[in-house]
């Protein structure tokens, strides 16, 4: 990236749109080396390393499955980001944590060329996640004991390196995301090469080519700060799958 001017002022876009390069520079990268089985792959760990970079500390991404007190599970999702603080990951696996539904604040599909028969298939595992069940208690803070946090829906979006619509984003992307069911709906998203998009009650904002990662990772900031902090789950209701009923948490 070189060494910066010192001039007492940084260009941040300058900055941005250089991480942008050095991103699509390593998926390139990785189309070159990697076999078409494991491209997607190598792909999610490119996002995964990003988020991971950028985000505070409070957030963890990471492949996930996410459960509930009831037992049901989520489709595989490619990337979740989560309470990295407070989060129990109660059931790792090879194949990913399996992570509370309380703790998950976004979660995100990674394509390598995005379509709207993928948008629809990203749409279906994100419902899968929204339609898991979520408890809140209150908690002990300071000292003094909190109320149960109201629970905050949860963000999902989609991540791509390029899509079928090159240049016509604009006029095709928007109706392919009106179409989704509203348990589907993607609040975010990124195609490194063409634009990043916010979607909003009564709109939906697009970044210009060259700073769809900055638009991204600054709306996505924006959201999940929005959202406070994630909710205590009740781990006693997780425990009634036990056969020590009298188990109190």
């Amino acid at each position: 990236m070189g060494r910066p001017k010192d001039s007492g002022r940084l260009d941040l876009r300058d900055v941005f749109v250089r991480v942008q390069e050095q991103m699509l520079a390593q998926l390139a990268v990785d189309n070159i080396f990697e076999h078409a089985s494991s491209l997607g792959a190598a792909t999610e760990l490119q996002w995964i390393a990003l988020f991971n970079q950028y985000l505070p500390q409070r957030y963890r991404a990471s492949r996930a499955f996410i459960i509930d007190a009831h037992g049901r599970r989520s489709r595989q999702i490619d990337i979740a980001v989560y309470d990295n603080l407070y989060s129990p990951l109660l059931f790792p696996h090879d194949a990913g944590f399996h992570i509370p539904a309380e703790s998950v604040y976004a979660v995100f599909e990674v394509k390598q060329r995005l379509t709207r028969q993928l948008l629809r298939d990203a749409a279906v595992k994100v419902a899968s996640v929204r339609r898991l069940h979520r408890t809140s208690v209150p908690v002990i803070a300071a000292g003094v004991r909190r109320p149960a946090l109201a629970l905050s829906p949860i963000l999902a979006g989609v991540l791509a390196v390029d899509s079928v619509w090159r240049g016509t984003e604009r006029r095709r992307l928007p109706r392919a995301l009106q179409s989704l069911r509203p348990a589907g709906r993607l609040d975010l998203g990124c195609i490194l090469q063409e634009c990043s998009f916010e979607r909003r009650p009564r709109s939906l904002l697009l970044s210009h080519r060259d700073e769809s990662l900055i638009f991204f990772l600054l709306h996505l900031l924006r959201r999940l700060r929005a959202l406070g902090t994630a909710p205590a789950a009740d781990l006693a209701a997780y425990a009634q799958s036990l056969r020590s009923t009298s188990l109190r948490l």
